[in-house]
């Protein structure tokens, strides 16, 4: 079995679960999220995207997400007026 390695960007997400295969489109506010966005979008334009278990919370640390994601490709990035952006 080979092993593949990727250092990818991580979005942690709030009552949503992306799967594989699926457009979707994603509202983004939190800083760290946006600042990992972008830092997406100046590589590969690839991202993990793994839900949160607790959607209450602010900060959530690695423990706080479940242990499956997807990665994702990010098709297109707004950056909205009021500082969110739509991905």
């Amino acid at each position: 079995m080979t092993t593949i390695k990727y250092d990818l960007p991580l979005i942690p997400l709030r009552d949503v679960v992306v799967f594989p295969g699926v457009v979707s489109t994603l509202f983004v506010g939190r800083n760290k999220s946006i600042n990992a966005l972008n830092a997406a979008m100046a590589g590969e334009k690839k991202i993990i995207l793994a839900t949160q278990k607790d959607g209450a919370l602010d900060a959530p640390l690695f423990d706080d997400l479940f242990k499956v994601a997807t990665i994702a490709n990010i098709l297109q990035l707004i950056k909205l007026p009021d500082g969110t952006v739509k991905v």
